[in-house]
């Protein structure tokens, strides 16, 4: 028959290549948790179409926003300015004055 050598060098063989298959198995498992990871972070992304969507949505918030700001900015000014104020006060004074018969 064989050697006895040659059957445990065969042993010692069959032993390395039972770890190296063990390795391959475990390597592939992880590769497999890798690709279905990202096969779910690819399905959960936003595809272009939702993003050019959010982009015309934005700006349509954005617009109504600069518009509104305008208007209060144009309201703000008026109400803030010292001609108003004294505008304010005439008409005020005028209608006390003609209401209680100052001016009759």
């Amino acid at each position: 028959m064989g050697d006895p050598s040659d059957i445990g060098a065969l042993t010692l063989a069959v032993g390395e290549m039972r770890g190296q298959l063990r390795e391959m198995i475990h390597a592939q498992g992880g590769m497999a948790q890798k690709i279905d990871f990202l096969t779910e972070k690819a399905l959960l992304a936003p595809t272009t179409t939702q993003i050019a969507d959010l982009a015309k949505r934005v700006d349509a918030l954005e617009a109504t926003n600069d518009r509104n700001d305008g208007a209060k900015g144009v309201f703000a000014a008026i109400l803030q300015s010292r001609f108003a104020a004294w505008v304010a006060a005439a008409i005020g004074g005028a209608y006390i004055a003609f209401d209680k018969g100052v001016f009759k």
